[in-house]
Parts: structure tokens; C-alpha cells; sequence
């Protein structure tokens, strides 16, 4: 399990999540460390990734193929504050991290900008790890958000 030890999560997060996914319940819920950005996610069938953005009344949905090229599953540009997720989504499964399709609900406290855009790379990341029961710490989130930054999001 995570090396960072968090209180309860938001009854917000809990509560957007059910409100999205009402047939599922979270599997997983992380908070990024050093963060105010939390992630409640369930395994969904499809191999897409479904991510609610409650911050931005925004939904979107993207797979592997879409995502390279910075689309939804429908071929509609990616939302801005979804490049963070995407790219390092990308990232870890190119590094042997795949996974399936996910429903996730991501909740931030920090105000919209470059920092929440990193938080969510960060909560992304600290999933991912979770999910495949690898070891990490900051360093090692800082370092695949940083990557993904270079090479998705400003790319």
C-alpha cells in the first residue's frame, strides 16, 4: 500500500465518484504526496481510461492509441487538464505498467494552473504504482511527471 499515509478521503471525492460510476464503487483512492490532489478508481472492462473532473465539470475518455495523439476515444481534442493524466498514463504502460480500462474521479483543493496541472500528474503516477504494487516515493513520481511533461505535454 502507499508510503504516504493520508487521513479519510474527502466525502466530495466519495460522493463525485458514485455520482459518475453510480453502478461501482472505488478500488483504489490515492492522495499525490506533498499534494491536495486525491484519485478514487475502479477497473472498468473497456481499455478505456474514464476520468471525471468534478474541478472542471468535465468528463473525458481516452485508450492508449487515442491518447498518443492527444484525442478522446471519440476523436475530440484532449481537455488541457487531461494531458498531465494522459501522458503519464502513457508513460508507465510503455514501461510495462499496462493496465486495462479504468473509471477515475479526480478531485483537487489547489486553484487551476500549472501546479494543479502537475498534482494531477503526480496523483496519476502514485496510481499507477499503487495499482501494480511498485515501490516508490517522490523522487520517483517527480521524475515520471517531469518525463511526461517533456515529452507529452509540452511536446
Amino acid at each position: 500500500m502507499s508510503q504516504f499515509p493520508f487521513t479519510d478521503p474527502p466525502v466530495r471525492l466519495l460522493a463525485a465518484f458514485q455520482q459518475a460510476f453510480p453502478e461501482q464503487a472505488p478500488v483504489w483512492i490515492i492522495r499525490a504526496p506533498a499534494r491536495d490532489v486525491w484519485i478514487a478508481a475502479a477497473p472498468d472492462e473497456s481499455a478505456h481510461f474514464t476520468v471525471a473532473a468534478p474541478n472542471h465539470e468535465s468528463r473525458t475518455a481516452f485508450n492508449l492509441r487515442s491518447a498518443k495523439t492527444k484525442r478522446t476515444t471519440t476523436q475530440r481534442p484532449l481537455p488541457r487538464w487531461a494531458y498531465y493524466p494522459a501522458g503519464v498514463i502513457l508513460m508507465l504502460c510503455n514501461r510495462g505498467m499496462d493496465m486495462g480500462g479504468l473509471n477515475i474521479v479526480v478531485l483537487s483543493e489547489e486553484p487551476p494552473g500549472p501546479g494543479y496541472d502537475y498534482g494531477l500528474g503526480m496523483a496519476f503516477a502514485a496510481l499507477w504504482y499503487e495499482i501494480h504494487a511498485q515501490p516508490y516515493n517522490t523522487d520517483t513520481l517527480v521524475e515520471v511527471v517531469d518525463r511526461a511533461r517533456r515529452e507529452y505535454v509540452e511536446a
